[in-house]
């Protein structure tokens, strides 16, 4: 049967990496939390699930929904000067007109749907945003339990997005072009690691 796959959105589809660091530093600092302010810090919350990272920062856990509550319209806001990787929105589609394909973000549902109906990745069955659930762990589990019998895959461009992708069962895609470098991305021991999005055609057989 024909494989399920899932994407992250940020950093795999989208090319945000600057509009989220200096989005979500900014938050921070407003907030008189300036731990993050270097990249090094910032990528380091992505090495496992972000918030329990967030917290072992030193991120008070009480602050949590006014961080949230802060950052959510203005990443928004960002995310309308976010582009695509190139060939992201044709590869989504052609592999969409064969596959079963989803996003799974910590993103909101309804600003990653409109990105990609602007961009033209056409064929996604479901975007599940932080909106839906805040766990991806969850959402790549509710897609695997829609689809039984086919095997799925999960690609991310973190460390953090691989764990949590083998701790919800499915075959993990490390996408070099993201946020976390190929070191940090191995360490993780992903199944497949792709260099460039034009390989994920070659993986999925659907090739010319």
């Amino acid at each position: 049967m024909s494989p399920v796959i899932m994407f992250d959105f940020g950093g795999v589809i989208a090319d945000s990496y600057e509009a989220f660091f200096g989005t979500f530093t900014s938050v921070c600092t407003d907030m008189s939390f300036d731990k993050l302010n270097s990249r090094e810090a910032f990528l380091k919350l992505f090495e496992g699930n972000m918030i329990q990272q967030l917290v072992k920062a030193g991120f008070p856990v009480w602050r949590l929904k006014k961080l949230v509550k802060q950052f959510q319209p203005r990443i928004t806001e960002a995310n309308k000067r976010v582009r695509p990787f190139a060939g992201m929105p044709e590869i989504i589609s052609r592999l969409a007109a064969v596959h079963p394909v989803y996003v799974i973000t910590s993103n909101v549902s309804e600003t990653v749907a409109a990105f990609l109906d602007t961009f033209g990745a056409m064929g996604v069955k479901d975007v599940l945003g932080a909106d839906k659930e805040t766990s991806k762990v969850k959402k790549i589990k509710k897609v695997r339990k829609g689809h039984p019998g086919q095997q799925s895959f999960y690609i991310g461009d973190t460390k953090g997005d691989i764990v949590e992708g083998k701790t919800a069962g499915a075959t993990t895609v490390a996408a070099a072009w993201g946020w976390h470098p190929v070191e940090t991305l191995q360490e993780a021991k992903p199944d497949h690691l792709l260099h460039s999005p034009q390989e994920l055609l070659t993986l999925f057989s659907c090739n010319p």
